[in-house]
């Protein structure tokens, strides 16, 4: 099997030059999360600073929509390729602890676990994906304890 690392912020900060340097055929398989998806592939998102924003709410609208933060391209770009809100953030939280082979200890709120988890202040499986340009951390725990709060 293939564990596909990605970075969603890449899909839409490249648009602009990376059909010129692929070509128009081979674009077609660069950033194909959905594609992978079909084929299987856990997806484990992160951040690439300094190469790339490391907001992990602008990653997960990057991966949810294809568009950069001002709304283009409208659609996405290769919008066949986009990510659903419960698959963008599984891609940041149980796809990558799997991969880090800390799925039993991590990745999900379940009994025993870590209890590592933060409180957004958007919910980004039922609000629109641009308020995930907003959203912010309310709360951080670590281990099952309060470490921040707004």
């Amino acid at each position: 099997g293939v564990v596909a690392s990605v970075q969603p912020p890449h899909a839409v900060e490249d648009k602009g030059w990376a059909e010129t340097r692929v070509g128009a055929d081979r674009i077609a398989g660069a950033y194909a999360w959905r594609t992978l998806r079909l084929a299987g592939a856990p997806l484990v998102f992160s951040s690439d600073l300094p190469g790339s924003d490391w907001n992990p709410f602008y990653g997960l609208h990057s991966a949810i929509t294809r568009q950069d933060t001002s709304g283009a391209p409208p659609g996405g770009w290769h919008p066949g390729q986009r990510m659903s809100a419960e698959e963008a953030l599984r891609g940041y939280t149980v796809w990558s602890a799997w991969a880090a082979f800390d799925e039993l200890d991590g990745g999900t709120i379940s009994v025993g676990k870590r209890a590592d988890l933060s409180v957004l202040s958007v919910d980004p499986l039922r609000d629109a994906p641009r308020a995930l340009l907003h959203s912010e951390a309310v709360l951080t725990m670590s281990r099952g304890r309060i470490i921040w709060q707004r």
